[in-house]
């Protein structure tokens, strides 16, 4: 299982580039994790966030001032579900064919409101 990012006080990088999802629990998130693995996606690529550490580096993220109305809305929902106790994933992509890719890839699995973070656009890509 990728382990959830832990909170040293750090920020966490602007999502350019990456694919971000959600899920409920984490035998989901090793599904997903494992049907990533398979369709050529090493652990490097897949991070996750989980609990008061993933609350905590959203929280901080979402007050970066270039983040818009949409972006502040991801970063809230995120905060919503690790409130529920379940898991954030990213995984980084080259454009938005293969965040669709991953979408698809996931969603078996329980992945659900992906958005992907693009170079010059950010996109809900499933609810």
């Amino acid at each position: 299982m990728i382990q959830p990012i832990k909170d040293r006080g750090q920020e966490l990088p602007v999502p350019e580039g990456k694919t971000i999802g959600f899920v409920d629990t984490e035998t989901q998130l090793d599904a997903i994790t494992r049907a990533l693995n398979e369709a050529g996606y090493p652990d490097s690529a897949i991070t996750s966030l989980h609990g008061r550490d993933g609350i905590d580096l959203l929280e901080r993220l979402r007050d970066v001032a270039f983040f818009g109305d949409w972006e502040r809305a991801v970063a809230d929902k995120g905060i919503a579900e690790l409130e529920l106790g379940h898991y954030s994933f990213a995984v980084a992509v080259k454009d938005r064919d293969e965040a669709l890719r991953i979408s698809d890839l996931v969603e078996p699995y329980g992945g659900h409101s992906m958005n992907y973070f693009g170079t010059w656009v950010n996109e809900q890509l499933t609810k």
